[in-house]
Formats: structure tokens, C-alpha cells, sequence
């Protein structure tokens, strides 16, 4: 499916449902419908959807749910949310859990595709804001923004979560010695093998000249440490296949969100910093 114009329709009424994918079908979208949060849930961990809209009163989910448990699952997916309740509605709730817009029920679809199209250029501006022109990941700014919002639904769910951070061994004397072009290539082939090591629910950036970062969710420290692993060994593999005229490696270090000890986004950076310095400090003496 074509995330780009990809919609999740979710509500327990059925003809609704029939109604809007119908005549989003008809603009273009591509639309796949849920009644309930289980089924919407399954759904959004399959299909990276570019916009989900639903309503917060059903039976089983309770107020902005399935928000919070999608933007955990896919957190670049923009949310619209329907309401009859306007008086009962609250705009802070929604914005916290990540909501983009709300349209009130009922509503026209001319209101409906004027709703789609100001989340989707609002999308289009804030990925060109927070996405790392060089390799396509978060830059500093759309990491911080992502993992501020995980550290808040971490304390609310009171859930440990993962920051894995790396740094690139070696990249000033790639510069140095084959030029900047070069190292640029480093850079762009290390962001792909960060995608191709985390799942599409990580959050990857890239925050420095060599710094990478991922927050990690819904894992364990066993799991945490399984993908550094795999990361590591990714390298090599990319490496045996396409040998370089130096040495590319990473220096990894891991750090532990705990709820229960709230800490900024910065603090647990320079958590995982230290211990990627003691790594790269140990690969220096051997």
C-alpha cells in the first residue's frame, strides 16, 4: 500500500465506515477500516499509514487510547479525530497524545478532505523540519521531538524504554584522508543499515557529524542489547560485501528510561555517551 496516501478509517459504526472509505476511495486514498482497537491496532502494526482518523467514543477504547497506542506503534502517523462531543473535547488531551487536527461530527467530505489535506501538508513541513538532509533520518530536532514524546507516554504507561546511541569510529580521518564526499557516503550507507538493524517503530536520528541515536519501545534490555548486537554485525556484513579502504565501525552505548526515576532526554543521552566511550575506549587498547 502506498503510505503516502493511506488512510485508517476507525469506528464502530459499520455504514460510516462503508460511507467515508467509499468516497475517500473515489479522491484517490487508499483506505482500510477498523470498528474496534484490537483490529485498528493489528492493522497499524502492519501498514505504515499516512493518516489515521478516528473516533474517541466507542465501546472498549477509552478516550484517546488508540491514539497514544498508535503513535507508539508509528509515530509519523498524523491523526484526525472525529467527535460528536465538541463540549467534552479537549484540544490540550489531544495535542499531548498527538493528535493533528479533530473534525466534529457530522460533517461534510468536502470538510472531511480539507481536514486530510491541512494534517498532510503539515506532515510534508514538519518531516522537511525534523528529517536530516543527508541521510533521511530525524535530524537533532525531530529526535528530540519524538523521543520527548516517548519519555511522556513511558511515564504514563509506567514502561522502561531504551536509548541506544552510536557513534561512527574513525569518520575524521576518513575526511581526512578520501575527502568529504566520501565520508558523506559513510554517513549515508551507516543510515541504511540502521534501518535495515531497528523496526519501523524505533525512533532513528542522526544528531551529530558521526552521532546516531534510536529509542527503542516496547523491548527489553535482553532485546536492546540483541539489536546493538545485530548492529555490529550488520556492519560486518556490509563490510565483507563491500570492502572499504579503511576501517568502518561503531562504538555503541545503551541506556535505561525508568519511570519510576524520570530523567530528561538529555540526561539519558549523556548516559548512553558514557558508556559509549568506555566501548570505543576499550577498542583503542586492543
Amino acid at each position: 500500500m502506498d503510505e503516502r496516501n493511506s488512510i485508517l478509517i476507525v469506528d464502530d459504526d459499520e455504514s460510516l465506515l462503508d460511507i467515508l472509505k467509499t468516497a475517500l476511495s473515489s479522491e484517490g486514498y487508499r483506505c482500510e477500516t477498523a470498528t474496534n482497537l484490537e483490529s485498528a491496532i493489528e492493522l497499524i502494526d502492519k501498514i505504515s499509514f499516512d493518516i489515521m482518523i478516528t473516533d474517541i467514543r466507542m465501546p472498549g477504547i477509552e478516550g484517546f487510547e488508540l491514539t497514544e497506542k498508535a503513535k507508539i506503534i508509528r509515530p509519523d502517523i498524523a491523526v484526525v479525530i472525529m467527535t460528536a462531543f465538541i463540549d467534552e473535547f479537549s484540544y490540550d488531551r489531544a495535542i499531548e497524545v498527538g493528535a493533528s487536527d479533530f473534525i466534529k461530527k457530522p460533517f461534510t467530505l468536502k470538510e472531511l478532505i480539507a481536514r486530510i489535506q491541512h494534517v498532510k501538508v503539515q506532515k510534508r513541513i514538519r518531516s522537511m523540519l525534523v528529517t536530516d538532509e543527508l541521510t533521511g533520518l530525524y535530524n537533532r530536532r525531530g529526535f528530540f521531538t519524538f523521543a520527548e514524546q516517548e519519555l511522556k507516554l513511558a511515564n504514563r504507561l509506567r514502561r522502561e524504554l531504551y536509548l541506544l546511541y552510536a557513534d561512527l569510529d574513525n569518520l575524521k580521518e576518513i575526511n581526512d584522508s578520501f575527502g568529504h564526499m566520501e565520508g558523506d557516503s559513510v554517513l549515508i550507507e551507516t543510515a541504511k543499515i540502521l534501518r535495515e538493524t531497528f523496526r519501523q517503530s524505533d525512533i532513528i536520528a542522526r544528531i551529530g557529524g558521526d552521532e546516531f541515536v534510536a529509542i527503542l519501545t516496547g523491548t527489553t534490555e535482553t532485546g536492546t542489547n540483541m539489536a546493538s548486537s545485530r548492529l555490529q554485525k550488520n556492519i560486518d556484513v556490509y563490510c565483507e560485501e563491500n570492502p572499504p579502504q579503511y576501517k568502518m565501525s561503531m562504538s555503541v552505548g545503551i541506556a535505561k528510561y525508568n519511570p519510576e526515576f524520570p530523567c530528561s532526554v538529555d540526561e539519558l543521552i549523556s548516559q548512553a555517551d558514557k558508556s559509549m566511550y568506555e566501548q570505543k575506549r576499550y577498542k583503542q587498547l586492543f
